[in-house]
């Protein structure tokens, strides 16, 4: 006896007309999709090179900023140099200043001690002062003396002193054969501090031999 599976009979009919309704199936690598893989293909390209471009930027970034880190501590290291160096210069100033205001004084000082001093070694024989006035640079000397060789002689070696300008006798006169007399005296400036002995000692000579001295009056 013969059987016939008529369920499985009707059933291919339907399968074949579903699949001639969906068409004829593309393969995977059709045009299409082709186009589509080549489209992602270049999108991870250009992320892969964008990742590659931003970590290489990040790393010059990194770079940078540990070189500023290190720049910076630098720079705070020597601060304690440079702030040492800021407060020896004050120092230097400060110090400069008490120097010149100590020799100042000094000067001050030695002044009429040096003016006395080369008045007195000027002092000829029979001839005395009686008094001396110091007006800033000028001297005023007045004295006596018992003849008019004297006077001439103290004339001439003030004149002769490097200390002091030519001498200029203001007033004389006669009585009971004592000469009274009044000198006015001008402080000749100091040589430069630079300029060595011998050229201050040959300046002051030229000085002194280009002045005349007062002639000596005659009794």
């Amino acid at each position: 006896m013969i059987k016939i599976n008529l369920i499985a009979e009707g059933r291919k009919p339907v399968v074949a007309r579903q699949q001639r309704a969906a068409g004829p199936r593309t393969p995977l690598l059709g045009g299409e999709n082709l186009a589509l893989w080549l489209l992602l293909a270049g999108l991870l390209v250009g992320v892969g090179i964008f990742g590659w471009y931003f970590l290489a930027l990040r790393g010059t970034i990194n770079d940078n900023d540990r070189q500023i880190a290190r720049d910076r501590q630098r720079v705070a290291e020597l601060q304690d140099i440079i702030d040492q160096v800021e407060a020896f210069k004050l120092k230097e100033v400060e110090l400069n200043t008490k120097i010149r205001v100590i020799q100042d004084l000094k000067n001050n000082q030695r002044g009429p001690v040096e003016t006395m001093d080369a008045i007195s070694q000027a002092l000829p024989e029979l001839l005395w002062l009686d008094r001396m006035d110091t007006r800033g640079d000028r001297v005023t000397v007045t004295g006596r003396a018992f003849n008019w060789n004297a006077i001439a002689t103290f004339i001439q070696n003030l004149d002769d002193s490097p200390i002091f300008s030519e001498p200029n006798l203001r007033d004389i006169n006669t009585n009971r054969d004592v000469f009274n007399f009044a000198l006015e005296l001008t402080k000749a400036p100091p040589p430069p501090v630079e300029a060595p002995v011998g050229q201050a000692a040959a300046g002051g000579g030229g000085a002194s031999s280009g002045r005349t001295s007062a002639p000596a009056p005659t009794p």
